[in-house]
């Protein structure tokens, strides 16, 4: 609602005896209704009461007498607690007005009432309660303060939780509100679940101060890769295992054409990812199936004599090793193969036989002669980015044939004297990753 098209109203504060007061724009309006002489009379009345504070300075006011639009406008000003002036007093008092109609502003009259004034209506000159929150505020920020300088001087302490078999998330759960400090490095443990906790420093139930830091080793379960086994004799393939951490579960032979404790296969596959402790079943070879067989007797304990005897019986060589021995002389104390195995008939059997004395130990044999092989190997795609070692092992030693950087499908060929027995064997970071024969 706008008033004499000049003031939007804001809020109607009062009505009362015909007169209705209005907060506007920029100030107030005490707007009368005229509908009878007296409330003529009474309009009348109250504007010569204002233009007699206007010509003494006292007060600022619109008026409109106006048919149908009698109201008077004072602008807004803040409201003060003092007396009025005694001239304003003067001069109202002939038209029936007292120190109770008068709001006063600073230094002048803010308004007059046409009406008593229980409490004058307006904005207040800012005071104390003015400046109570600010107060509040400082007062607020100097104990926070205080207690920030507490705690720096004299940080908490806390309880360190026990954190070993827990997740990596559940750990720092327990530590994020603690103010302590974490730190991490990797484990190994191929039976327990990945990214568990591992161990931890200090121990559970120590007390820190915030700041101070907790060592935690967090499981990354890494696997290792079964070797290539085939073609190693069984021992051989035996010891490779137990460099690994691996073992062997069980072994089956079968016949074929390589030497008898070749490896033939293995399961599972090479290359398989194999957790420490874990067991691999070997098939070996047994040899070639030569005519007949027989079973070769239980000769450890038996006299030279009664050994050979059943050897010659049997269609079998002897092959005696004379040993010094505090058994009786001429007890067999061993024989390979052990009693039970098949053999091909005219085969050689190697008895150990007890003898008093020195014996005679035969010449070492001839090194053998030395032979070329070759090698034409792709790098695998597990080279890449790792660093590589080639090697070839022969009864001379071991001999490097590559180390540098990895590349998947990096070719590396050649060949190479050896003497006896070789070996070509491929390392990725440190560790075998496969060993195979020329």
């Amino acid at each position: 609602m706008v008033l004499d098209d000049r003031y939007p109203v804001l809020e109607t504060l009062k009505e009362e005896s015909g007169v209705t007061l209005y907060r506007v724009e920029g100030g107030w309006v005490f707007f009368f209704h005229v509908k009878t002489p007296e409330d003529r009379e009474r309009f009348f009345r109250y504007r010569a009461a204002v233009r007699r504070l206007e010509e003494l300075g006292l007060v600022e006011a619109q008026i409109s007498a106006k048919p149908g639009r009698h109201y008077v406008f004072f602008p807004e000003r803040p409201i003060v607690r003092k007396a009025p002036p005694k001239e304003a007093l003067e001069a109202l008092a002939p038209l029936g007005f007292g120190p109770e109609h008068l709001a006063m502003g600073e230094g002048r009259v803010a308004y007059l009432a046409p009406w008593p004034l229980k409490a004058p209506l307006g904005p207040r000159k800012p005071g104390l309660l003015k400046a109570a929150p600010g107060l509040l505020f400082l007062l607020l920020g100097l104990f926070l303060f205080a207690q920030g300088l507490y705690r720096y001087f004299n940080p908490p302490e806390y309880v360190v939780p026990d954190l070993v078999g827990k997740t990596a998330r559940e750990a720092f759960l327990l530590l994020k509100d603690t103010g302590l400090q974490v730190e991490v490095r990797e484990g190994n443990d191929p039976t327990k679940p990945k990214e568990v906790v591992l161990d931890q420093e200090p121990p559970p139930g120590t007390r820190l101060r915030a700041g101070r830091t907790v060592r935690l080793v967090l499981n990354q379960a890494r696997l290792t890769p079964l070797p290539d086994l085939k073609g190693l004799r069984e021992e051989e393939a035996e010891g490779r295992l137990k460099e690994l951490g691996l073992g062997v579960e069980a072994r089956a032979y079968v016949e074929s054409q390589e030497p008898r404790g070749v490896v033939l296969a293995t399961d599972p596959p090479p290359g398989t990812p194999m957790p420490p402790g874990r067991g691999v079943r070997l098939l070996l070879s047994q040899g070639a199936e030569v005519g007949p067989t027989v079973h070769l007797p239980r000769l450890t304990g038996l006299s030279r004599e009664e050994a050979l005897f059943l050897l010659n019986a049997a269609g079998l060589q002897a092959q005696v090793e004379e040993v010094p021995s505090p058994a009786l002389p001429d007890t067999v104390l061993a024989q390979d193969p052990a009693p039970g195995t098949p053999v091909p008939k005219g085969s050689g059997v190697r008895l150990r036989v007890a003898v008093r004395g020195e014996v005679l130990i035969p010449p070492a044999p001839p090194p053998p002669p030395e032979r070329t092989v070759t090698l034409a190997l792709n790098l695998p795609p597990e080279a890449e980015g790792r660093v590589v070692r080639l090697v070839l092992v022969d009864e001379r030693g071991e001999q490097v044939l590559y180390e540098g950087p990895g590349q998947a499908g990096l070719r590396l060929e050649g060949g190479y004297r050896v003497q006896g027995e070789a070996r070509f064997r491929l390392y990725l970071d440190g560790e075998l990753y496969q060993e195979w024969a020329p």
